[in-house]
Formats: structure tokens, C-alpha cells, sequence
């Protein structure tokens, strides 16, 4: 078999939802329903795709020691494109709420410190461990100064993938997805000058600064930490989200866009995203930002997105994203080994693939509502997941 096989991923994705069906009839869980069903879906669609993406990675690193995208555009998309549809979703929702704002105005502070919660909590816990792990992989000593080690864990909180304490490679201890946490910062902190310049939302002139100042620091972060990453080429996809927040508006747009048949040009679009090595041609970029857009309008993709199974995964969506990274690396550097895990055939590779993936699902749960939702929630944590152990 293929290490790039389409085979083991389908597979790997029916497991999954056989264990999140199992969940569901264990425990009582709600899935909450957001105003835009579909996209709850799509969230965990990427996320599932970004974890297949280092998958095969890591089945390629272990053998060449190269971080590169991997020999196949399938595999290669599920990466980098499933984070542009991530910022597309970012773009479309915040967008939409500087138009329902009008001049009624907006809570900036609301929203931001909001938008803190949401992030950091989960963010933080991953960091620590991140820490955790390169004092296992340095025996717990120091080969640096304790200045310099406390410089790299603020470069860290502010989402920059540094090197700590002299161990190369870090960020691969997260498969590398810090980056775009950096970049959606940049995007939430030019809304308050966006909302009051273009849509003349009332705001203060302390709020305006202090977003403002923010605007810069992670400008200036895109720009000297990830020039290499063709940083500009990265923020295109925040226009597709921008794009339909504007459409979905019309209903001619939502009408002809929730069909069943926008559903088949949905996967003919993809199809033709998929013939390209990334997105850096306009016609994938266009392709994908359609394929977005008719999502944001309501298509549900033959009732994928809008399955109880999938919006469960898109809830934990968040957790899958910065947790995967980590049992990746921790189960071929500790748990197999770097040169077992070398030799392992690609269908033994994807069976241990196939084990962090179950693994994954309740560990995304249990920090989903002891740290993302407890974040959310004034209530104590052991509140917010009482009604997680029911049987």
C-alpha cells in the first residue's frame, strides 16, 4: 500500500465517527448549533484533514528527516488549504458581525476579551507541555540561561514557533501550527480601525490604540518570523471569508447555493482545487473561496456538515488542531521510537496513525469542556462538565 493512499484516511474517518456515535449514546453531550450549521461541520472537516495532512508528514520525516509537504496534492491541500478555509471561517463570522453592528455599535471589549478566552486557555496548556517535552527530550538541564528561556516562552505566548533551550526543530513538537494563530490575531486586531473607518461603528479612541498597537506587534511578527511562509499569500484567503459574508446576505445567493445541486459542484470545485499543488494560482484560490461561500449560504454537502457526528468534531475542532501535533510527536519519539517508527511499513504506520486518531477524540473532549468551554463559561469548571460522566 501507498503511504499516500486515500484508503486508510476513509477508513481512519469511519472509525471516528463510529467512536463519536458511541460517545453520543454513552454520555449526554450537547452539540450546540451555531446560526451557520454547515460551517460547525467544516470546522471539524479541516481539522480531521490538518491532522491526515502531518500524518503523512511524519511518515516521510522519519525516513528523510525533511519537513516538506508531502508527495501528493491531495495530502499536500489537506494542510494548508484546510487552514485557509480555517481563516475564511474567521473572516466571514467576524465580518458579519461589523455589518449586523451598523451604527448601533459594537462591545470591542466584549469581543476581544472574548476572543482571549476562546484562544488562549487551551493555547497556553499546549505551551506547557510543549515546554514539558523539550525538558524530557534535554534531560531536564539547562543548556541556555534562564533570561534566554524566559525570552522563548514569550515568544511563544505571542505565537512564535522558537527554539527552546537548544532544541532544534521545537515547533515541530505541534506539527508546526502556530503560525496561523498569529495570523488570525492580526485579523481580529485590525477589525475595531476596519469597523470604524469603513462601517463607522462607534468606538473609542482607547480601544482604536491599544487594537491598534496589537495591528502592529503581530504585523511585525508575520513579517520577521514567517517571511519565509509567503506571508501575504497567507492572508488572501481572510478576502474569500470577507467575500461571502457580503453574499450570503442576497437571497438569490443563499437560494441557489443550498442546493442539492451546489452540493455536486462543491465536490467538482474541490476536484479541480486538487489538480493544482497549492493555492497559490488564482484558479484554486477561486475555486475554494466558491466552494466557501456556498457553505456559508447553507449547503450542507448532501447533510455531511450538518450531521451530529461532524459538528461534534467541529466543537472539539479547536482542540483537534493543537493537540494532534503533540501525540504525534509524542507517540514516534517516545512511545515507538524514531527508528522503530522509521521502519515501520506504510500499513503499520497508518494503523498507529489509526490509534492517535481514536485516541485523540475523547482526549479532545475532556479539554474541550475542563479548558475551552470552562474558559467560556462563569460557571466553575466542575460545573461545565457535570453532565459529561452520565451513562
Amino acid at each position: 500500500m501507498s503511504p499516500v493512499s486515500l484508503v486508510p484516511a476513509v477508513i481512519l474517518f469511519c472509525l471516528v465517527a463510529g467512536e463519536i456515535y458511541l460517545l453520543l449514546r454513552l454520555i449526554k453531550v450537547d452539540v450546540p448549533k451555531d446560526k451557520f450549521v454547515p460551517i460547525d461541520g467544516l470546522r471539524g472537516i479541516l481539522a480531521f484533514f490538518v491532522f491526515l495532512h502531518h500524518s503523512v508528514i511524519w511518515y516521510y520525516f522519519l525516513r528523510t528527516d525533511k519537513w516538506s509537504p508531502p508527495p501528493s496534492q491531495v495530502y499536500s491541500h489537506f494542510g494548508p488549504s484546510s487552514v485557509a478555509m480555517f481563516f475564511m471561517i474567521t473572516a466571514f463570522l467576524f465580518y458579519s458581525k461589523l455589518l449586523d453592528a451598523g451604527s448601533k455599535g459594537l462591545d470591542w471589549g466584549k469581543l476581544y476579551l472574548g476572543r482571549v478566552r476562546r484562544i488562549m486557555p487551551l493555547y497556553i496548556f499546549v505551551v506547557f507541555f510543549v515546554f514539558i517535552v523539550v525538558g524530557v527530550l534535554s534531560g531536564f538541564v539547562l543548556r541556555t540561561s534562564i533570561v534566554h528561556i524566559t525570552a522563548q516562552l514569550v515568544k511563544w505566548i505571542f505565537f512564535i514557533e522558537a527554539d527552546v533551550n537548544g532544541v532544534a526543530g521545537t515547533k515541530r513538537t505541534v506539527a508546526g501550527v502556530v503560525w496561523s494563530l498569529a495570523y488570525e490575531w492580526l485579523f481580529y486586531c485590525s477589525l475595531a480601525l476596519v469597523g470604524r473607518t469603513v462601517y463607522r461603528i462607534r468606538t473609542s479612541a482607547t480601544t482604536l490604540i491599544i487594537s491598534g498597537l496589537f495591528f502592529l506587534l503581530f504585523l511585525a511578527i508575520v513579517l520577521v518570523y514567517y517571511l519565509d511562509e509567503e506571508p501575504l499569500g497567507r492572508i488572501y484567503p481572510f478576502a474569500g471569508g470577507i467575500a461571502a459574508a457580503y453574499l450570503v446576505r442576497k437571497d438569490l445567493i443563499r437560494r441557489y447555493c443550498s442546493g442539492r445541486w451546489a452540493s455536486v459542484v462543491i465536490l467538482l470545485l474541490m476536484g479541480v482545487v486538487f489538480l493544482y499543488p497549492d493555492l497559490s494560482h488564482v484558479v484554486p484560490f477561486v475555486c475554494i473561496s466558491l466552494v466557501f461561500i456556498m457553505i456559508a449560504s447553507g449547503n450542507d454537502l448532501f447533510g455531511l456538515l450538518s450531521n451530529r457526528l461532524t459538528r461534534y468534531l467541529g466543537m472539539v475542532s479547536y482542540s483537534l488542531y493543537l493537540l494532534h501535533g503533540l501525540v504525534l510527536f509524542i507517540c514516534f519519539r517516545f512511545v515507538i521510537g524514531p527508528e522503530k517508527a522509521g521502519a515501520l511499513s506504510p500499513e503499520m504506520h497508518w494503523i498507529t496513525i489509526g490509534v492517535c486518531g481514536l485516541l485523540l477524540i475523547p482526549l479532545c473532549t475532556l479539554t474541550y469542556y475542563f479548558i475551552e468551554k470552562a474558559a467560556l463559561s462563569k460557571k466553575p469548571a466542575r460545573e461545565v462538565v457535570t453532565k459529561i460522566p452520565t451513562v
